[in-house]
């Protein structure tokens, strides 16, 4: 039985480091996005394949090689690696699946190894947690892997549109590297402004805000959400990817838009949050 485990974009967010990497983790607000990773296990096959091509590196392999059997695992998704879909914490849950299916480990134990193994690898802080916990507007409020960070969902309206495009890559270790001083004193400050009073338009502001202050926004893209401003609730960029957020009946124009002037536009819709029954589904029939 197929799995889909969503994606995640990070609008603000601060690290938090302890000496334990499972309460190692960050604190902040994203976006969990659905269509998401779509995940086949086969029992024909080894290795881990995303749109057919195989991963050679990266969390998912990594939690891949618990396994005892061999296995494969074939991914299909609408999202650049490495970009900022969070999809190496997106992919490591999905190959968590087969070590369920394999009676190996339970969900909450892969979803643990995957985050811990996201924090070893300089991969990621809070995507897991959010991914795991979360669904649509997401807050962590308590880092960590899950079990021990906490995440939850926040109500936003579900008839909106989250249009994506890709502006190029950046390593989260890159990322953080760059810019952590930085992060940790803005990503503290706009949490502590959206937790008063959390909500869709305060969210996309303040991402916006962070974006900016990080130098991830330059004159081509102001350019390009000064025209689409009309017709759009938002925007931000997580890393190397542009995020904009419109109303249904906009959302043709401004994909329209996007794509004459930058790339590709990848269409989503927040959600999320109920996937981790397909896993709860293949323990039961594993056993």
């Amino acid at each position: 039985m197929p799995i889909e485990v969503p994606l995640h974009l990070t609008g603000f967010f601060y690290p938090i480091y302890t000496s334990d990497p499972h309460t190692t983790g960050s604190i902040g607000a994203g976006v969990v996005i659905t269509p998401g990773l779509v995940c086949n296990i086969r029992r024909d096959h080894r290795g881990i394949t995303f749109n057919g091509v195989a991963l050679k590196a990266g969390p998912a392999i990594e939690l891949y090689k618990n396994l005892r059997q061999p296995l494969g695992i074939e991914l299909q998704g609408d999202c650049a690696p490495g970009a900022g879909y969070a999809f190496s914490a997106a992919s490591a849950l999905a190959a968590g699946s087969a070590l369920v299916a394999s009676g190996m480990a339970t969900p909450l134990e892969v979803a643990r190894m995957a985050h811990v193994i996201e924090v070893q690898h300089g991969t990621g802080l809070g995507d897991v947690l959010a991914i795991w916990e979360g669904g649509g507007l997401t807050i962590r409020t308590r880092a960590g892997a899950p079990g021990v960070g906490s995440a939850e969902s926040v109500g936003a309206e579900e008839k909106v549109v989250v249009l994506t495009t890709e502006l190029g890559t950046m390593s989260t270790r890159q990322f953080l590297s760059d810019h952590l001083d930085r992060i940790m004193s803005l990503g503290r400050r706009l949490y502590e402004r959206f937790i008063a009073d959390p909500s869709l338009s305060l969210f996309l502001e303040l991402s916006e805000s962070f974006s900016r202050e990080l130098g991830l926004v330059d004159e081509k893209i102001l350019d390009v959400v000064r025209r689409l401003s009309p017709r759009i609730l938002g925007w931000y960029v997580k890393k190397r990817v542009l995020v904009v957020v419109a109303e249904q009946e906009w959302a043709v124009d401004v994909a329209k838009t996007i794509e004459e002037s930058i790339n590709k536009a990848r269409w989503f819709r927040l959600g999320g949050a109920g996937w981790r029954k397909s896993l709860e589904t293949i323990r039961d029939t594993s056993r």
